[in-house]
């Protein structure tokens, strides 16, 4: 089998990794405003350039406050497009070390999984001939790849 990638991660840096997340998560806790899935889909979506928009939404208001309607807190609003820029500077590289672990877990879990099912059908030959204790593995294992029951039509009243 190709072995693309052959990661260790050493104890001491797997502990600094869990301590830093640790601490990043006690710090931003008291400012972050976790939603619901409901939540989220009701709120207006930002695209790659609505931060853009809202600065300069922002620089207009505070050049010529007349822009800015009455009904509308332009400090609040002022302090929401600082925070959504303090958040997005954490979020952009956390993002990429999200996307970048994510795809070193693919390429390991991988290469681990097709290594894992040629042991399984191994084990399988084995026990189809009688090699003493692959029966009991190929018990244990086989579950994994049992059929789920298809659900049954509603019933009728």
């Amino acid at each position: 089998m190709l072995n693309r990638i052959s990661v260790t991660i050493p104890a001491d840096v797997k502990q600094k990794v869990d301590d830093a997340i640790a601490l990043i998560k006690e710090e931003m806790t008291p400012y972050l405003h976790p939603l619901t899935p409901d939540e989220r889909q009701g709120i207006v979506k930002m695209g790659d350039r609505s931060l853009g928009f809202m600065t300069k939404i922002d620089e207009y208001g505070t050049a010529t406050p007349g822009f800015v309607p009455s009904f509308v807190d332009f400090k609040e609003m002022k302090l929401d497009i600082k925070a959504t820029n303090d958040l997005a500077s954490f979020f952009r590289p956390l993002q990429q070390l999200s996307t970048d672990i994510e795809s070193t877990m693919m390429q390991t879990g991988g290469e681990a999984y097709t290594d894992a099912l040629v042991v399984y059908r191994n084990i399988q030959s084995a026990a189809k001939a009688n090699m003493p204790g692959a029966q009991a593995a190929y018990e244990e294992l086989k579950g994994r790849f049992a059929k789920q029951p298809k659900k049954e039509a509603a019933s009728k009243p």
